[in-house]
């Protein structure tokens, strides 16, 4: 399948919003600056300006290590395929380049401007407005065992692959047989994105798309109902993820795209 939605796309749409310029963002990259285990303030907030040229950070841009900067660390390691930790590295400087010469791998839908993609093998979901990506979001899918509920086996914890659309909002918290749930966006049945108060490197729900309480909170006023919702497994950036992606893809029977 064609993927079309690039970085340039992408950066220069939240260019406009930040008020910076594509060569700027570009060109304020550091080459190959390492990046300790304690980082000063000015090496975080140039991190965070990064993260948020790229869709991936929405706080403030202050200099601290906060959530927010940790989700989006790690959000940017799962876009690139490299280790889904919140700490950032130089090698991750060589990774933004990168990402600016190969773009977002999400599908072209010419059709559906404004949409949603959730990436299941990279563990992330993006937001795309006008064409555009306008934000990239860490999530924690379904793990894929079999859970109980009300001391009941119930079924697989999976995620369903396929296209959906937004069918249904609660816009506060929800209580259920499963616990509480933040903000849920329901796409079919009761599988719904939602809030999450925890950002995992690997699924870990049973089902739901879950992604970070502030990230909910932005797409708040973003969302709307029969916004279109596709989930699949998209293919990663490196051989050795590949053959992983292969086994997974056969395992839980999913078709890769």
């Amino acid at each position: 399948m064609k993927r079309s939605v690039t970085y340039a796309h992408a950066l220069l749409r939240v260019a406009a919003v930040v008020g910076i310029t594509l060569t700027v963002a570009i060109s304020s990259v550091p080459a190959a600056r390492a990046v300790t285990e304690s980082p000063s303030r000015t090496e975080i907030v140039r991190i965070q300006q990064t993260l948020q040229h790229l869709g991936l950070y929405r706080g403030q841009i202050d200099g601290s290590h906060n959530k927010a900067t940790a989700d989006a660390i790690m959000a940017f390691h799962k876009v690139v395929s490299a280790d889904r930790t919140s700490e950032w590295t130089h090698e991750d400087w060589q990774n933004v380049r990168a990402l600016a010469a190969v773009g977002y791998d999400i599908p072209e839908r010419p059709d559906e401007p404004d949409r949603i993609e959730v990436d299941l093998y990279r563990q992330v979901m993006y937001l795309v407005e006008g064409g555009d990506v306008a934000g990239i979001f860490p999530i924690v899918s379904g793990r894929g065992d079999t859970y109980e509920r009300l001391g009941r086996r119930t079924g697989g914890a999976h995620t369903p692959v396929g296209d959906y659309t937004l069918i249904r909002h609660v816009a506060g918290w929800r209580y259920g047989s499963y616990g509480p749930i933040y903000r849920p966006w329901y796409f079919i049945g009761g599988y719904a994105i939602h809030g999450s108060k925890v950002a995992r490197p690997q699924p870990a729900s049973n089902g739901c798309v879950r992604i970070p309480m502030q990230d909910i909170d932005w797409l708040e006023g973003r969302l709307e109902l029969g916004m279109p919702v596709h989930v699949w497994v998209g293919r990663p950036s490196s051989a050795v993820a590949a053959f992983h992606l292969e086994h997974l893809a056969a395992s839980l029977q999913y078709d890769i795209v």
